[in-house]
């Protein structure tokens, strides 16, 4: 339970500061180790008042210390963003503690209320930044801000929902939350990574909850760490019993949306033409709404903006919208096909507590639903590739609307043979030392949409360098001869690269003796592994390593060499297997020649704290498997 004694002075403190009294004393001096960060929130007061028809009001209070110059630029400036078809947002006070003991007051002519930018010279005018801006900001100073948020219409009628967040990038002296509700409105509450002191107290038929903490160190970010809404402590509460609930709201709100009109159904007709499977039906109208209509940020207007769709017929007409539009059309024209499917809030940034129906969701998807009662999920916003789902949206909440209710599930982990990168070479060693291989370099999955994207990026010059550079790496003399990649916009196939070079003075002759390294083993064609596994570079972690995607690269190389030669030694062969991941090497004697495989096959979307070391090793032995040598004896 919390200190009763804090909860009073918190409680008068929002009291004055609804009556706009003046601010509060400072809180005691900021002590180690709060003193060697760039800023300390010294408090963060959010009180919420409910109503029984779910409208509110939010007091927000908070006052930061800032202590280098960092910390200056951080909070130079306070930008909270809301929506005038729900919200209204009105700065009480706004003021910099300077550490001679004055305050200044911010001047209204440094509070600025404007549309919320979206792309190029386009602007959301009823999405605003409330933006105020500090002055004379030293080291030492305190900025202390105090905002009340009116949410005149609740997303849902008649429901709530708060996430709070107690843990930041700048460590909190005091976290404070109070929300008071009618006591015939039940509340669903949950702290997760971690438990948040809770109190609560019933009188004159109200309820008011209490959460609190003190001291909270701040969240150092680290490269490759899970989202940082998967691990810092957040407070979830809302009055939505279940996600039954959300998707009959959601589906009641889209439904009246996903209305063909003529030109839909004839797009739909032409597109299907002569299609005779089903699974070919659903692809053309994939490939229609992912590659056709453009994801483009919508004005964001009228009721319930932003989880409203618009309606199927103007965004066919428009040939753009956001993943909401995009979904509601694609689910519009798939039952014009005769395929059942329903829209479907997901969220693919981080992975949804399902404990507990808070809203959480960011985005909206399809699902088809199948014959054999099984459901495939297709996310139109992905673009030039022929894939259902992104990568990023493995193993992530999804919410099936309809009439009915469903329940949260979650997506499938892929296998990694789904998302493969696989090498294969045929190279010859010559008598005078000269080294020709042929390199086909095939993808599928996660690796073919990296490839489409980043070839689309670059002019043709630019891609052929890209691997001219590759092949030089493997010997000072090396020359790219040939460079073929395949049609990026023809999704009926995957992304293939065929590359042609050779290097003069490529082995090392020792007397009876040649030594060469084989370069389709070393790492430099598979630069993808670098890419999923990006924060595996630190040598301890505190958090787990978060992986993009399943994945697999395989490579297989045949190399022939001079008759009258026979193989003296072979680089160590390798066999790490992990479970979450596995690391292997092996070698087999052809005529005149020997084959080499290697696998590097991540099967896991999470490297636990547990078995990252094991990665680690796992990856240095990889790092040395393209520096060893085979070694020839002459007959």
């Amino acid at each position: 339970m919390i200190n009763n004694y804090l909860t009073f002075i918190l409680l008068a403190m929002a009291s004055s500061l609804f009556a706009q009294q003046p601010a509060p004393e400072s809180p005691a001096p900021i002590k180690f180790p709060f003193e060697k960060s760039n800023a300390v929130v010294k408090y963060d007061c959010t009180q919420v008042n409910l109503n029984a028809d779910g409208t509110s009001e939010t007091l927000k209070h908070y006052r930061a210390a800032v202590l280098t110059e960092r910390g200056i630029r951080e909070y130079a400036q306070d930008v909270t963003v809301y929506n005038l078809g729900y919200d209204t947002v009105q700065v009480i006070a706004a003021r910099v503690h300077l550490p001679s003991g004055k305050v200044i007051e911010v001047d209204t002519s440094a509070i600025k209320d404007v549309p919320m930018p979206a792309f190029g010279k386009f602007f959301m005018q009823n999405v605003r930044e409330k933006i105020i801006s500090f002055p004379e900001l030293t080291p030492g100073a305190e900025i202390e801000v105090v905002f009340k948020q009116i949410t005149r219409e609740p997303p849902m009628d008649g429901q709530f929902d708060l996430t709070e967040g107690f843990e930041h990038s700048d460590p909190i002296q005091t976290k404070y939350v109070e929300l008071a509700m009618p006591s015939d409105k039940k509340l669903y509450w949950k702290a997760r990574n971690g438990d948040i002191p809770h109190s609560e107290i019933t009188a004159n038929n109200k309820t008011t909850h209490v959460w609190t903490l003190q001291n909270m160190t701040q969240m150092v970010p680290e490269p490759g760490m899970p989202p940082v809404p998967e691990v810092t402590k957040l407070l979830f509460a809302t009055t939505v019993k279940d996600w039954e609930t959300w998707s009959k709201w959601y589906d009641n709100l889209s439904e009246p949306m996903m209305v063909a009109d003529d030109d839909v159904k004839a797009m739909v007709k032409q597109l299907t033409a002569g299609k005779t499977t089903r699974e070919d039906k659903i692809r053309e109208i994939f490939y229609f709404c992912s590659n056709q209509i453009r994801y483009v940020e919508t004005a964001l207007t009228g009721k319930k903006a932003g989880y409203k769709p618009e309606s199927a017929s103007v965004t066919f007409r428009n040939k753009y919208g956001v993943c909401r539009d995009k979904a509601a059309l694609m689910v519009t024209m798939l039952r014009e096909a005769g395929i059942q499917s329903d829209i479907t809030l997901m969220n693919p940034a981080w992975k949804i507590d399902k404990d507990i129906a808070v809203d959480q969701f960011n985005h909206a998807i399809v699902a088809v639903h199948e014959p054999d009662g099984k459901t495939t999920f297709i996310d139109p916003t992905v673009e030039k590739t022929k894939d259902y789902l992104a990568a990023n949206e493995q193993d992530r909440g999804v919410l099936v609307c309809n009439k009915k209710g469903e329940d949260l599930t979650f997506t499938p982990v892929e296998p990694s043979e789904q998302n493969l990168y696989e090498i294969k070479a045929e190279s010859k060693l010559e008598d005078d030392g000269k080294f020709r291989s042929t390199v086909t370099i095939s993808t599928r999955g996660f690796p073919d949409l990296i490839l489409r994207n980043m070839f689309q990026a670059r002019p043709p010059e630019e891609r052929v360098n890209t691997f001219k550079q590759i092949v030089q790496s493997f010997s000072p003399t090396a020359v790219l001869d040939t460079f073929i990649v395949t049609d990026l916009m023809d999704f009926s196939k995957q992304v293939e690269i065929r590359l042609q070079f050779h290097a003069t003075d490529y082995s090392i002759p020792a007397g009876k003796y040649l030594l060469f390294q084989l370069p389709n083993q070393a790492s430099g064609l598979d630069f993808l592994t670098q890419f999923f596994l990006r924060g595996s570079e630190l040598t301890t972690r505190r958090y787990e390593l978060k992986v993009p995607s399943t994945f697999a690269v395989r490579a297989e190389e045949q190399v022939s060499y001079p008759k009258g030669y026979k193989i003296r030694s072979l680089p160590e062969e390798v066999n790490l297997d992990y479970g979450d991941f596995k690391l292997a090497r092996e070698f087999e004697s052809v005529k005149n020649g020997l084959r080499v495989k290697r696998v590097f096959d991540m099967r896991s979307l999470r490297i636990p704290l547990n078995q990252y070391s094991k990665l680690q090793e796992a990856l240095k032995a990889e790092s040395t498997m393209g520096k060893g040598q085979v070694v020839l004896e002459k007959q």
